[in-house]
């Protein structure tokens, strides 16, 4: 009977130890999901400028490639866009039509964005070697493995989710933004006088 309750306590270890371990994994890959998503989105910003109608073509656009992109892919233009390393274009206002410009800037030194980098890849280091490598090879019936694993991808979800929500709240404070000066805008446009059909406007 002593024998019995052993193997039964060891089969009641190795499944809970898995069971923890698969939750771990699945919570991960949500969340490096979540990641994605965001980037992807933060991927968009950048300078745009034209005629209303090209800015909406080129809106499109942008939202079309960065649908396509893959995390790493995600990240680096990203980091492109805060690095501010895209070549400034020369810019004519249309003659016959209302023309905008609107740029975008991330205000941060260059300690905190190699800080912010270096968080990046490694975790777009850690979802590939976990996808790619050691989901294939990981040794499942093994409760100290799977314990390991579960304790490992603890850490990895709170590097993310402290990721998930930088972006979330940058969105959110460039929509904030960007939805304060249009009602600012249209306020002075039904009280002025006409004027000229160029401008410019930095965001």
């Amino acid at each position: 009977m002593a024998q019995s309750l052993g193997i039964s306590d060891m089969s009641h270890s190795t499944d809970a130890s898995k069971d923890a371990a698969l939750r771990a994994v699945g919570r991960t890959i949500v969340n490096f999901q979540r990641l994605e998503h965001n980037l992807k989105l933060a991927a968009q910003l950048g300078p745009v400028q034209g005629t209303l109608q090209k800015i909406q073509k080129d809106i499109a656009r942008r939202q079309e490639r960065a649908g396509s992109l893959t995390l790493g892919q995600a990240i680096q233009a990203w980091l492109t866009t805060c690095e501010g390393t895209e070549s400034p274009s020369v810019w004519t206002p249309d003659l016959f039509d209302v023309s905008i410009r609107m740029t975008f800037s991330l205000e941060s030194d260059a300690e905190s964005r190699a800080a912010h980098a270096k968080a990046l890849r490694y975790l777009l280091d850690t979802r590939n070697d976990l996808i790619h490598t050691r989901l294939a090879t990981f040794q499942w019936e093994s409760p100290e493995a799977c314990d390991t694993l579960a304790m490992e991808l603890n850490a990895v979800n709170t590097s993310i989710t402290d990721q998930i929500e930088y972006f979330a709240n940058l969105l959110n404070d460039i929509a904030a933004v960007h939805k304060e000066h249009a009602v600012s805008v249209m306020a002075e446009l039904k009280g002025a006088p006409a004027r000229s059909t160029t401008g410019e406007l930095d965001a």
